[in-house]
């Protein structure tokens, strides 16, 4: 992997993260003016897959051009990949936290080195494993270090975290091989709308979208710029350049930036063990962009 590649991808990644991260204050507002977290997810959806599908339509045509023989992709990645990462997501928080859902659903990376090393004979990095206990008990800490919130972990819970976590392994898997074939608007653009029509089947769209205040459609329209179109193509641009365990190490950054601006903006407390935690993340993050890799 070439070191200019290799340093672009972290910023790629690193600024979707960030994106997502300020974003976690939009929604806060949103689901405190009583926005469902379902509603939120299905606009979001709907809104990403008209914004990119028309954006691209407009300025770069041949990306939307896909053969039928690719059809089958693109209905696993929208289902599976993005549509099953946001309803295992959603489902957790239903159960727990937003706090526990984060948590568990940042154990993907792990889940993807497993398939690395069991199905494609990849032998362990010693920096990529300390990268990942680094990142998955900064994320502990981060969680577990607020006495008003910290984990709350049930069954459904927990299986629906777990399941989060495989999904957005998956996704990052799934995506990267996708990548091999596709642009990576052109990935986005149909695992929107796939995902969009699936979340359909659950809640209309104009269901979703009826009875909301101007205000919160700013929010909305935000939320889909800011917080989806632009910091997914920004990932999955990173993610040409990255083996998905690294990019999955870098992603859970989120959490630290989320806290960061949840402090500084909301004021919110930053406890000493959620600053530790915050530390092993960036550690994580350092040590698995500036060690050498096979």
């Amino acid at each position: 992997m070439a070191v200019n590649n290799k340093w672009q991808g972290f910023l790629l990644i690193a600024l979707a993260a960030t994106m997502w991260g300020v974003a976690g204050t939009a929604a806060k507002y949103l689901f405190n003016q009583r926005v469902s977290p379902f509603e939120l997810v299905e606009i979001r959806l709907v809104l990403s897959f008209v914004f990119l599908f028309l954006y691209l339509a407009a300025v770069n045509r041949p990306l939307l051009k896909i053969s039928f023989a690719d059809i089958p992709y693109f209905l696993v990645f929208g289902c599976f990949g993005v549509g099953m990462v946001q309803f295992t997501y959603l489902f957790t928080i239903s159960q727990t936290n937003v706090a526990t859902a984060v948590f568990l659903q940042y154990l993907a990376p792990i889940l993807a080195a497993l398939y690395g090393m069991v199905f494609l004979r990849e032998r362990p990095d010693i920096f990529r494993v300390l990268s990942l206990l680094l990142a998955v008990g900064g994320g502990f800490f981060i969680v577990r270090g607020n006495p008003g919130g910290g984990l709350a972990v049930n069954p459904a819970g927990l299986a629906g975290g777990l399941a989060s976590a495989l999904a957005f392994a998956f996704y990052m898997i799934y995506g990267k091989k996708g990548l091999a074939r596709f642009n990576s608007w052109t990935l986005l653009v149909y695992g929107f709308g796939v995902g969009a029509l699936a979340w359909s089947l659950y809640m209309p769209p104009w269901q979703a979208a009826a009875g909301h205040s101007a205000m919160n459609w700013l929010f909305f329209l935000y939320i889909t710029i800011f917080a989806t179109v632009i910091p997914f193509g920004l990932f999955f641009k990173g993610l040409n350049f990255l083996h998905p365990v690294i990019a999955g190490i870098i992603s859970t950054l989120e959490p630290v930036i989320a806290a960061f601006v949840a402090w500084v903006i909301l004021h919110e407390t930053l406890f000493p063990l959620q600053v530790l935690g915050c530390a092993m993340v960036c550690a994580a993050v350092i040590l698995v962009q500036t060690a050498p890799h096979r």
